[in-house]
């Protein structure tokens, strides 16, 4: 029996490996309200792609505030909500009418959100993590606890 073992490479490339998996239809809600809780003031860029693509506006580095997804006279709708700094309390709107599949990327610190509509066209939503001196100091702290976990992994053990 042929005996392997995992590099130290190997674990910091799964470690970045990018996750992606569809929200289940029955899910859209409880996910917009834990989503949009664990990623305000993210910076977004929202863009629109496709034949059937209304675009009210698109924002690109704006301040991330919610994603909604209601009923709208007879048809569902997503609505992406981010903060407009050109205007004192300002937002702007992007709505994706009719939507059929979400799909949720993660990888590394951002993640990005794909809804697809019925009429073919897509929203893309990439969100970047704003960089404070308390995610800048826990990022460093993940690292030097990364680097520890491999550094002791590599140690014999001793009781």
């Amino acid at each position: 029996m042929r005996k392997t073992t995992e590099t130290g490479r190997d674990r910091r490339s799964s470690v970045l490996r990018q996750i992606k998996r569809e929200v289940p239809r029955r899910e859209w809600g409880a996910f917009c309200q834990q989503f949009s809780q664990d990623h305000q003031e993210w910076l977004v860029d929202v863009a629109s792609h496709g034949e059937g693509s209304r675009t009210s506006h698109e924002a690109h580095g704006l301040p991330f505030e919610a994603l909604t997804f209601h009923l709208d006279h007879t048809h569902e709708v997503f609505s992406i909500i981010v903060r407009n700094n050109d205007i004192p309390e300002g937002h702007a709107y992007q709505s994706v009418t009719r939507p059929r599949r979400v799909i949720i990327e993660k990888m590394g610190s951002g993640v990005r959100l794909h809804i697809d509509s019925d009429d073919g066209s897509s929203t893309i939503i990439r969100f970047h993590r704003v960089a404070t001196p308390d995610t800048t100091r826990e990022h460093e702290l993940n690292i030097g606890e990364q680097k520890t976990l491999m550094a002791d992994r590599d140690k014999p053990f001793s009781a």
